[in-house]
């Protein structure tokens, strides 16, 4: 199984400045190979693949004088450069993703794939330090005990690394290791159960149960409003403006540390707790262009839970059932199938008119979408995100 183990680098200075370095040449070698992609293909209609590429790094850039540089960096991780623009030229077609960009020294996070054959086998990580090529020997890092003894237990399974130099000027190392779960998986109490995604509560379960939305730029709005005056005061290019940039960036980084370590505790307290989880397919880019919403819709970072939920269910042999965005799920009453179609976003309950049943609405969508899960489940029917494995049928039915 393939997970990422990330750690926090402290290189010196001598290896700080090689670092740059190779970043810098990194990044020359990604913005050549798009641009002789690009070049190719209109001049002559002809794509260029790994191996045309890879020619032109060694019989021309490489022994440039213009791009000197590049020859005193590990060619293995130079050419990962060529893999990754193509992986992205790929993904445009196959996947819809954007068009591939030049890569920008401004960028808010600098980063090189290092091979497996360009990661020593000899690493301790037990020590805390660890070697990439010979440029780089002995980086001291940071990570728990659990993470170092992990590495050393599947150092020969290493599958790549790749090193990210932050915007607040912090180093980090992620680790992608073919090798088992780093936790033990608990028995969940709960077979089956539907989440409702809103703002006011992060999440309202059909059990009732609700999670908070911790709002967590809104409620630090001030301290960020000040630290962007008082960057645009300092003069451009000074020392200070500089600093005051680090220090902003810092914030930002917390800000999202503190969100990232929430929707991890989330997701696997939901995992915990329950063997199948039924959830909405919602349209996020939909819905971000409604403005008086966008900014809370932001800050919730929807598809980031999602993707956590999926992947981390394929890990632990849970199952996530997506229901249609177009389900009307706050509009059905869970109990008699009455649809109100004059229900607004401001009607936080509504009574029903056929059964007059009193709904909390959130309450009510998750409900739904409990019961929508479990008729798509029964079913088996196949969905657009994430993998879907029937449990036996006879579990459903005694629900």
């Amino acid at each position: 199984m393939l997970r990422a183990v990330k750690i926090r680098l402290y290189p010196n200075e001598t290896q700080k400045d090689y670092i740059s370095n190779l970043l810098g040449s990194y990044r020359k070698v990604y913005n050549l190979s798009l641009g002789y992609k690009v070049d190719m293909y209109k001049l002559s209609g002809e794509t260029a693949n790994m191996k045309s590429i890879g020619n032109e790094f060694h019989n021309n850039w490489s022994k440039s004088e213009e791009y000197f540089y590049l020859a005193e960096h590990n060619t293995k991780v130079m050419k990962q450069a060529i893999i990754n623009m193509l992986d992205s030229y790929k993904r445009f077609f196959v996947n819809g993703n954007g068009f591939p960009k030049f890569k920008s020294k401004h960028d808010n996070n600098q980063s090189c794939r290092f091979p497996s054959e360009a990661i020593s086998k000899k690493n301790d990580y037990e020590s805390g330090k660890l070697t990439l090529i010979k440029q780089l020997k002995n980086i001291k890092f940071k990570s728990s005990d659990k993470y170092k003894s992990y590495l050393n237990k599947h150092k020969t399974n290493i599958k790549s690394a790749t090193l990210t130099k932050t915007k607040s000027d912090k180093y980090f190392l992620s680790i992608l290791v073919d090798g088992d779960l780093m936790r033990s998986k608990s028995q969940p109490k709960n077979h089956f159960i539907g989440l409702d995604l809103g703002i006011k509560d992060f999440i309202v379960d059909s059990n009732g149960n609700s999670i908070e939305n911790i709002k967590i730029k809104r409620n630090n709005q001030k301290k960020l409003a000040k630290l962007h005056r008082e960057l645009s005061r300092k003069q451009k290019g000074s020392k200070n403006k500089d600093k005051v940039r680090v220090k902003l960036a810092r914030f930002y980084e917390k800000l999202n540390n503190k969100k990232e370590n929430y929707l991890h505790y989330i997701t696997n307290q939901l995992l915990d707790e329950n063997q199948v989880i039924a959830i909405e397919d919602l349209n996020v880019k939909g819905m971000m262009k409604n403005h008086n919403l966008a900014k809370s819709i932001q800050e919730l970072s929807l598809y980031g839970f999602k993707s956590k939920l999926i992947y981390k269910a394929e890990w632990y042999g849970n199952h996530i059932v997506q229901v249609d965005r177009f389900f009307p799920s706050s509009k059905l009453c869970s109990v008699c199938g009455h649809k109100n179609n004059k229900l607004e976003l401001k009607d936080r309950e509504w009574t029903c008119p056929d059964c007059k049943t009193k709904h909390d609405r959130d309450k009510n969508a998750a409900t739904n979408i409990e019961n929508e899960g479990k008729r798509l489940y029964k079913e088996i029917i196949p969905i657009r995100c994430g993998k879907l494995t029937p449990l036996e049928s006879n579990s459903i039915e005694s629900q």
